[in-house]
């Protein structure tokens, strides 16, 4: 993906830029953003994305609930389930097809096929405007913290729903002049969800009475999410090199083999196989390159290989040499800063690990 120039209309830019990723495929007519697809590594980040956005806030549980249940089906099986009790949380992922929604004032995007992720917190009323506050703080920090500009994002100015008493804010990111909305966060009174949740009550506190919960409702497209997650990375990373961050990445490690022997080569990919299966058991995505090496113009194949890891987005890269066999040791090199480090093979997958979730 090509960096982009930062003044102009640098929306236009960024999504002129997509086109040429390995995440996506997108066609841009005016200012509409059609035939837009997720390739597979795409649709990795898009996952990871998801997991993230569904870890909840921090100290309230979140249950996972149908998009094939109604709301109160899913309260009255979490409660029957779990005995539930204020404050707590339900996910939903709900696919949707034909939408077009509105990415910022002049963009919009015609989408085929998405999906919606909601996270609804059922909170005491006597504490659900402190829970709002304190959760769009948390979700513009969680975007910032896996953003390559965390200073592009910001919570917009408070709406407020008249008629239903709803308070909504979204969460924003700018490039250049223009603001691209990620999540919308909502509160709800319970009395106007009160034909969704039919009367539903839970206990709160300890003096275990039963109450009618207000809703805090955070909301995100998941492909929305993942396109801007790539537009802050074609804004701020160098040719060739996609910066996003190492817990959103798709995969976490690449392997590589340096030789320009053959009999060398074969025992290398032995080694590079026996470390893939070893990061895949602690659920670390990896990518073994080392059948792409051909055993002759080794630095030139290095660096095509390389130049691969770095476009999609792989943060770490192991480089195992022919010394590797001998001593065990190998060069984790770091995407962002291109130095490498020594390292034992005993050492892996805890090290690794160690900084991918840190």
């Amino acid at each position: 993906m090509k960096s982009v120039i930062r003044n102009g209309p640098v929306l236009k830019q960024l999504l002129d830029a997509c086109k040429s990723s390995k995440f996506v495929t997108l066609d841009l007519e005016n200012d509409t953003v059609k035939k837009f697809h997720l390739t597979p590594i795409g649709k990795m980040l898009k996952n990871n994305l998801r997991e993230e956005f569904y870890r909840g806030e921090s100290g309230t549980e979140l249950y996972e609930g149908s998009s094939e249940l109604s709301l109160m089906e899913n309260l009255r099986f979490a409660q029957e389930t779990f005995a539930v009790s204020l404050p707590f949380g339900m996910a939903v992922e709900d696919r949707f097809t034909g939408r077009n929604i509105q990415l910022s004032e002049t963009h919009q995007m015609e989408l085929e096929r998405g999906s919606l992720l909601t996270c609804s917190y059922f909170i005491n009323p006597a504490t659900s405007k402190e829970f709002m506050y304190k959760a769009q703080r948390q979700r513009k920090i969680w975007w910032m913290r896996f953003a390559c500009d965390p200073g592009r994002y910001f919570i917009s100015d408070p709406r407020q729903d008249s008629a239903r008493r709803i308070q909504s804010v979204n969460i924003r990111a700018r490039f250049g002049d223009e603001e691209l909305t990620l999540e919308q966060l909502e509160l709800i009174p319970g009395d106007a969800m009160w034909e969704q949740m039919r009367g539903f009550q839970a206990k709160a506190g300890r003096s275990g009475k039963k109450i009618t919960p207000d809703v805090v409702r955070i909301s995100q497209c998941a492909e929305v999410a993942t396109l801007g997650v790539i537009l802050d990375a074609a804004q701020s990373s160098e040719e060739n090199s996609v910066k996003i961050h190492r817990r959103l990445a798709p995969f976490k490690c690449g392997i590589v083999c340096m030789t320009e022997d053959p009999i060398q080569l074969e025992e290398l990919r032995d080694l590079a196989r026996h470390l893939t299966t070893v990061i895949r058991r602690v659920n670390l995505a990896v990518l073994d390159c080392s059948r792409q090496t051909t055993g002759t113009s080794n630095q030139r194949s290095l660096t095509k290989q390389l130049h691969h890891l770095d476009s999609i987005g792989v943060p770490y890269s192991l480089l195992l040499r022919e010394q590797s066999l001998q001593n065990g040791l190998l060069q984790l090199r770091s995407r962002d800063t291109t130095i490498s480090e020594t390292i034992h093979i005993s050492d892996l997958p805890h090290y690794l690990l160690k900084i991918i979730t840190s």
